[in-house]
């Protein structure tokens, strides 16, 4: 698809339903894991649902959202922007700069960059047997291209443990936007330092540290992942 397409494509994706109060709603997957559904709060169990995803029977995971738009991955790791509301989407192309798989892994996030009025989707890949080095791709919806930025200083191959077999594995976990910035958890290199949450700033392209709460280990959790809520961290 050309640039100039696949942005007007997204851009006549209207972030939310005109004429219409604005209201805030949970989006999740659910089993199977090729359908999502909505609800519109926590409370009461109305839950509709809203995208039978792509395929059926290939699994859809959702890896980030920004301004009522979500970015979702399917089981062949293709990426497509998605309103839920209007259920149109948009395939993201693939990157030429990805890491071949099944020796590498990758995670991702999206959000939008104020100064420049774009959409961008951000990718962090690093190879299975090497973890020295975490690549940062980034998609410029607007310009339709995707760049590498350069590599993480952080380890973002951050340990879970399994609630089965109390095994560790390494969860890639999706990026959480706020603020104008992705958000993971993640490692500082040095040998036994501490946990800290990393921040991407999409508009200078660049990581920031936010110091984690005192006494927080990511190893104390069965599971790892950074998400908003009202505004905070949880």
């Amino acid at each position: 698809m050309a640039r100039a397409t696949f942005y007007s494509s997204l851009r006549q994706i209207p972030p939310h339903p005109p004429n219409r109060t604005h209201q805030e709603s949970l989006i999740l997957n659910n089993t199977p894991y090729d359908t999502i559904y909505s609800r519109s709060s926590l409370k009461g169990d109305t839950v509709w649902k809203i995208l039978p995803c792509l395929d059926p029977g290939e699994w859809t995971y959702i890896v980030g959202s920004c301004d009522g738009l979500v970015l979702m991955i399917r089981e062949e790791f293709e990426k497509f922007l998605v309103n839920p509301v209007t259920l149109q989407l948009v395939r993201v192309p693939e990157s030429p700069l990805a890491l071949k798989r099944p020796e590498s892994f990758s995670m991702d996030g999206f959000g939008y960059d104020r100064s420049s009025d774009d959409y961008k989707v951000v990718t962090l890949s690093y190879y299975d047997t090497d973890r020295v080095e975490t690549f940062v791709d980034v998609f410029s919806v607007k310009r339709g291209v995707w760049r590498r930025v350069g590599s993480s200083p952080y380890d973002h191959a951050i340990p879970e443990r399994s609630p089965i077999y109390g095994l560790h594995k390494y969860a890639l976990s999706s990026g959480a936007f706020v603020n104008g910035a992705l958000h993971w958890l993640a490692r500082s290199r040095k040998l036994g330092s501490p946990s800290v949450i990393v921040a991407f700033n999409l508009a200078n392209e660049v990581f920031d540290e936010i110091p984690a709460p005192s006494g927080f280990d990511v190893q104390d959790f069965v599971f790892n992942k950074l998400v908003v809520l009202g505004g905070f961290f949880a």
